[in-house]
């Protein structure tokens, strides 16, 4: 339900008008998801103070869903939010222990994902970053985030990078991509419905994919030309994936330190 969320979030961002009906339907909809599935079609257009004729037109072009496939998603979402935390599985003095418990799983994992990062494999990654011709990077909601964060980084380099944020247009990318490019996809699973079409579509283009993730048996590890694999901790106890998404944060910003050294000694990566 983490895509629900965010596509409500990219269609707000996507829009030049703020003030558009359609953008006013999406922030009620953020603002009082609690509330969408008891709602009519009617309620939820005098809410917006709009027409019901406006709520349907914005299903269709928010997911091309029905209003009641709409209560639906919302439904499901303000279920998965009650399950983000479970609560009876932890302590009830959350103070400052729990959080310490947090910062030593946290020091145990990335200890972990240090020792599964071989620096040969790095060095290719790094190689094939430095010829391509343009990388982009994959990653849905938060890994999503972790990409931008990398595509920014590499532009401050001098490599041009993409990262596109809803699922339409990752999707166009990859249809973009030559042989020439690179897909570095980010995703601890590497099994999401979503990542699996991202990676069938590559593989069928012949794009070479390097991989960050947390299972190397997944669906996109077993399509990828190179694996940057991750510590596969995670805490149970919380949907939000607090170890992960640092995890696989830090394989990029190590690939970015060894890719900065390379770059300012470009004149001889260019012969090798």
């Amino acid at each position: 339900m983490y895509n629900f969320i965010a596509k409500l979030l990219n269609f707000i961002e996507s829009s030049t008008d703020q003030t558009k009906s359609e953008i006013i339907i999406a922030e009620y909809i953020l603002r009082n998801v609690e509330k969408i599935p008891d709602m009519s079609i009617y309620e939820l257009a005098d809410a917006c103070h709009t027409s019901p004729a406006t709520i349907t037109r914005f299903c269709q072009r928010f997911e091309n869903i029905t209003f009641k496939e709409l209560k639906e998603y919302a439904r499901s979402m303000l279920e998965f939010n009650d399950s983000e935390v479970d609560f009876q599985n932890l302590k009830t003095n959350i103070y400052i222990k729990q959080v310490n418990e947090y910062y030593d799983e946290l020091y145990t994992s990335l200890r972990q994902t240090e020792q599964l990062l071989r620096s040969e494999e790095m060095i290719q990654v790094v190689r094939e970053i430095y010829h391509a011709k343009k990388v982009a990077f994959f990653g849905v909601t938060f890994s999503h985030l972790i990409a931008r964060n990398a595509q920014f980084k590499f532009i401050r380099l001098g490599k041009y990078a993409t990262a596109y944020s809803n699922h339409e247009n990752q999707i166009s990318e990859a249809n973009s991509l030559t042989s020439q490019d690179l897909a570095v996809v980010v995703s601890f699973s590497g099994e999401t419905r979503f990542i699996v079409q991202l990676a069938k579509v590559l593989k069928k283009r012949r794009i070479p994919i390097i991989a960050i993730t947390g299972n190397e048996k997944s669906f996109l590890a077993q399509n990828a030309k190179r694996i940057l694999k991750v510590s596969s901790n995670k805490m149970e106890s919380f949907k939000s994936p607090i170890l992960e998404e640092i995890n696989m944060l830090s394989v990029l910003n190590s690939i970015y330190l060894v890719y900065s050294i390379v770059f300012k000694n470009s004149d001889r990566y260019e012969t090798n």
